[in-house]
């Protein structure tokens, strides 16, 4: 492998990785070996970002004595690596729109293949970090020193993050040979998502459900698969832990070999291969005929749902964390016979959560990016720009509302909360999904992209993935004080109706204000 070549190839994925600040510093006059230490710096300042945010809330857990909430942290960062591989592999070999450049240029298959694996593990590594941090916490709790605590922390990391993207890399390349995805590639990646979500999801919450946070102080019991890995970090000089740390480098050796020996060899064809049958598969039409303005419309936009890789992305981006946040949390059973005066409460937090689970990687925040170079030729069309982008939205925000309905009717039932506060629950999901539905649509248009490679390289719009975690952990940070401040609240003022009245009629303001500035500011416009 030439390093140099290799080199060449990371210099020009890492500007890919985040256009837009690529571009911002390219105006500030960056060029170059400049503007590669440049976004390099803001790799590492957004990494040094994302572990205080996650860092200090994990301080004071001592999980060398609370092995099951090790494992959950584990487990968790786990499953997000292995669907961020797999919807990362699709979308930078099978589905980005670059890749196929660079095949006639003199690079080796070796070099082409880990200069873009690379790219897929910046990605992984904000949302594996809660992984790093327990191996870390762990040893450091355990008495092991600082700088012996880091080492082994990292080189553990860095070995299952190395596994998970060989195994994740022998399943889609394997997969991809097959007669099936030649010729139905979108239905098999389709079938592939659903399986991944669906195994990945049951395997997570079967590692969790056996635990009560209510009964064990958020002590959740610890998986029988994770205790050697546990037991590494408490004594990492014993047999046992001498013996895991064999066998995870055993592992990724003989992964290795297979990547080396099974998808290496005729990379180029492969990749030729499935450009073409994706290719053939968008050139098929089918012939519609349809009067009604709105309809073909709505039957343009369903079209967008149907690329596979913006599927998953939207879910293990925009879905999966809040999900599996909402999911940790709720196995604490709430009483079913609640009165009436908490149904404040309840509509506050579905409010909340509606505007957790709705973000910039949201269908709805990407809508209009989605239709690449089509949106210039829409608008230079005698159609309504303003009935096309409210079809658009309204495809966006009922996709969305119906998603959050679903995981809310899932945390009702988990709960086990009444039928009136189910109901709160929904309306205040419904009112928080509209409102950041409208916020990342206009986004959306804000910071629209028409010639993005890859999907990711909407997501990283703006602030990217340290805008979305901080975010994330700023709503958290809040619901958490307004829900505790408004149950208080509930328990100790005699006549909270008016305090509920109030609440109501302070949401009902701000939804007609919020009603009225996109009105206005935005949806005006188009008249």
């Amino acid at each position: 492998m030439d390093k140099r070549q290799l080199q060449a190839l990371l210099k020009v994925d890492l500007r890919l990785l985040n256009p837009q600040i690529t571009a911002r510093l390219r105006k500030k006059g960056s060029v170059g070996d400049n503007l590669t230490k440049k976004l390099e710096l803001q790799f590492l300042i957004n990494g040094a970002i994302f572990l205080f945010i996650l860092g200090v809330p994990m301080l004071s857990l001592n999980l060398s004595k609370f092995p099951g909430t090790f494992s959950l942290y584990v487990s968790l960062s786990i499953l997000l690596a292995f669907l961020r591989s797999i919807s990362g592999i699709y979308n930078i070999f099978f589905a980005s729109k670059d890749l196929i450049s660079y095949l006639p240029l003199p690079f080796r298959e070796q070099e082409i293949f880990f200069s873009k694996i690379m790219i897929i593990v910046l990605d992984l590594i904000p949302f594996t970090l809660p992984m790093l941090l327990a191996f870390f916490l762990t040893a450091w709790y355990a008495g092991m020193i600082i700088p012996i605590a880091i080492l082994l922390s990292v080189g553990v990391f860095i070995l299952i993050i190395a596994i998970i993207l060989m195994i994740c890399s022998l399943v889609i390349f394997g997969l991809t040979k097959t007669k099936f995805f030649q010729k139905n590639p979108n239905a098999f990646m389709n079938s592939l998502i659903a399986a991944s979500l669906i195994i990945a999801m049951s395997v997570f919450f079967f590692i969790n459900s056996s635990s009560n946070p209510a009964t064990q102080g958020f002590n959740f019991v610890l998986t029988p698969i994770f205790l050697p890995l546990f037991k590494m970090f408490l004594n990492p000089i014993s047999i046992g832990s001498t013996l895991t740390g064999l066998i995870l480098i055993g592992t990724l050796f003989v992964l290795g070999i297979a990547v080396k020996l099974l998808v290496l060899p005729g990379l180029n064809d492969q990749l030729t291969k499935a450009n073409s049958a994706f290719s053939k598969k968008s050139i098929k039409r089918k012939s519609i005929h349809r009067r009604d303005l709105n309809k073909i419309l709505d039957f343009y936009n369903r079209q967008l749902l149907k690329e596979p890789n913006v599927l998953l992305q939207v879910f293990s981006s925009s879905i999966l964390p809040p999900l599996i946040f909402i999911f940790t949390f709720a196995m604490i059973k709430g009483p079913t016979d609640l009165p009436v005066k908490w149904l404040g409460v309840f509509f506050v937090g579905g409010l909340l959560m509606g505007i957790l689970t709705t973000n910039e990687t949201s269908l709805v925040g990407n809508l209009i990016s989605s239709d690449r170079m089509n949106f210039k030729f829409v608008k230079s069309l005698p159609i309504s720009m303003n009935r096309y982008l409210y079809r658009k939205f309204l495809l966006g925000f009922v996709v969305q509302l119906l998603i959050n309905l679903i995981i809310m009717g899932i945390v009702a039932v988990v709960m086990q909360i009444g039928l009136i506060m189910s109901i709160s629950l929904v309306l205040g999901v419904t009112l928080g999904t509209y409102f950041m539905s409208q916020y990342y649509f206009t986004r959306d248009y804000r910071l629209r992209l028409a010639n993005w490679t890859n999907i990711s390289e909407l997501f990283n719009r703006g602030a990217g993935n340290i805008g979305l975690i901080l975010s994330m952990m700023a709503i958290i940070f809040l619901g958490v004080v307004v829900i505790a401040s408004y149950s208080m609240a509930v328990i100790f003022i005699p006549q909270i109706w008016l305090l509920n009245l109030g609440v109501f009629v302070l949401i009902g303001i701000a939804a007609i204000i919020i009603i009225h500035h996109y009105q206005l500011k935005f949806w005006h416009q188009f008249e």
